[in-house]
């Protein structure tokens, strides 16, 4: 790869217990790069809210407590990241949401018109509320993608939204990785809706007692498209809770892999966890791998998963084509029901209106 690349070459979204090697199943790899140009070190920084700041740092210059924190896609993505980013000089954008800020707009930051790389840290300090949604779109360029490290002290609470409107070429990721301190919160509401080969990891440490994790997320995979998703909430303290909600369809000839782990660690007394995804197949052709797995090395804990996968029945069609809907409009609005699941919690029109445009696109 050229050197004035920001490149990827790497095994990624490792299951933190493998199984057989056959079923292609344990982790994904990514190999992209990316022009140093699309680096993203001159786009200017947003506008924020009061009781929010943002500043730019070079990775050396980050405290042990941000840098240290490990990213959902693993260990050696976020090596080559670090290497990539000193070496090209990307900053990262870090956010500081006020000890007891409360309320307020949403932080909205955009990846627009192709190549671009984005570091982010969001530091949510003790007693705090904020929102961060993080759209990429455009159908130009080879590569966009985000980390975002999250630091939520006590009783901080954050909303992160990842809204994937890539054009149909374009290849794309999202590393989240997140520390979680007494009774903080985090949601984070995912629809990967576009690109042509997506990769997503998160993990998230719930380390504080009464943490809690909230994951929603929402694909389409169509046409020759391919995803591959590692969810990953690492239960350490006492009386913490973690709740993964997948639904998406896969159709044509795409390809979607989804691993999701609740790792329930010795300690994790009175620990709750819950799993589940629901899959729409919509062609015989559609490939799906659906891994839904809880580690317990704690007697005192809740635990829940399980995964769901089916096709639109005849005798639904039958149904809906009855009362006048053809089988295109009948498909469309089953899309559109599994995407709302997640978009619903997304509270900017303007970011809802533009999913709901790209998924009209999808079946012109």
């Amino acid at each position: 790869m050229a050197d004035t690349a920001f490149s990827f070459d790497c095994d990624v979204n490792q299951f933190p217990s493998l199984t057989w090697n056959h079923l292609n199943i344990n982790r994904g790899h990514l190999r992209a790069e990316a022009p140093a140009a699309g680096r993203g070190t001159d786009r200017a920084l947003p506008a924020v809210p009061d009781g929010i700041t943002v500043e730019r740092k070079p990775l050396a210059d980050l405290p042990p407590v941000l840098s240290g924190i490990k990213s959902g896609m693993g260990a050696e993505f976020d090596r080559q990241f670090d290497a990539a980013a000193e070496k090209l000089g990307l900053e990262a954008e870090v956010y500081t949401v006020q000890e007891g800020r409360t309320g307020g707009a949403s932080v909205c930051l955009s990846l627009e018109g192709g190549d671009g790389i984005r570091d982010i840290l969001l530091v949510a300090r003790k007693g705090s509320e904020s929102s961060f949604i993080f759209e990429a779109s455009g159908d130009t360029g080879s590569l966009a993608g985000n980390r975002i490290r999250i630091l939520a002290e006590e009783g901080a609470r954050v909303h992160v939204a990842l809204v994937n409107l890539l054009g149909g070429k374009l290849m794309h990721f999202d590393s989240v990785g997140a520390v979680l301190g007494q009774a903080a919160r985090l949601e984070l509401t995912e629809l990967q809706l576009g690109g042509s080969k997506v990769w997503s990891g998160s993990l998230c440490e719930l380390s504080g007692e009464s943490s809690s994790f909230e994951g929603r997320l929402a694909y389409l995979v169509d046409k020759d498209r391919s995803l591959d998703v590692n969810y990953v909430a690492r239960q350490t303290g006492r009386e913490t809770a973690s709740s993964m909600m997948v639904d998406g369809v896969v159709s044509d000839t795409g390809s979607k892999t989804w691993r999701g782990t609740i790792d329930f660690v010795k300690g994790a007394v009175d620990a709750k966890g819950d799993e589940q995804e629901n899959v729409l197949l919509m062609s015989p052709s559609a490939v799906n791998k659906s891994l839904p797995v809880i580690l317990c090395d704690e007697e005192a804990v809740d635990g829940r998963h399980g995964a769901s996968i089916g096709r639109i029945g005849a005798d639904i069609l039958f149904y809906m084509q009855s009362r006048g809907i053809d089988e295109l409009s009948a498909k469309k609005i089953m899309v559109k029901s599994k995407v709302a699941t997640a978009s619903r919690f997304i509270q900017d029109s303007g970011v809802v209106d533009r999913i709901n445009r790209h998924l009209e696109g999808a079946f012109a």
